[in-house]
């Protein structure tokens, strides 16, 4: 694979073909299901201007993109929501993990200096 830097988003670094695969992968997964959110709202905005039969067309149509806008943002407020909820919980894992990693690496080399210091009081006896 080749690497190459990014243009636009990525801080300028470098960039493999199949990380710009997964990063389009997941742009697209996100249109299609912020498209199918979208379907849903009209669907439901709908159902529920068929349930006023005395509205005019005008009527029945701001209502029906009123309901469908006041949907999606609420779908929006929940996705920022989750988002913000995620980021948090990657920074406070990765807090964790980088501790944890400097735990282990100073038991490392306190066992290694264990080790060496009872080797090397064996050898001189």
């Amino acid at each position: 694979m080749t690497e190459r830097t990014p243009t636009g988003r990525g801080g300028g670094r470098p960039v493999t073909a199949a990380g710009e695969a997964d990063a389009g992968l997941r742009q697209l997964e996100g249109y299609l299901y912020w498209q199918d959110q979208n379907r849903q709202a009209r669907r439901a905005a709908q159902e529920f201007a068929d349930l006023l039969p005395w509205l005019t067309a005008a009527q029945r149509l701001d209502l029906e993109n009123h309901l469908a806008h006041t949907q999606l943002q609420a779908t929006r407020r929940g996705l920022e929501q989750f988002r913000e909820h995620r980021e948090r919980l990657r920074e406070q894992y990765g807090a964790r993990y980088h501790r944890l990693r400097a735990r282990c690496l100073l038991a490392v080399l306190l066992a290694t200096a264990v080790c060496t210091t009872v080797l090397l009081a064996v050898v001189r006896y």
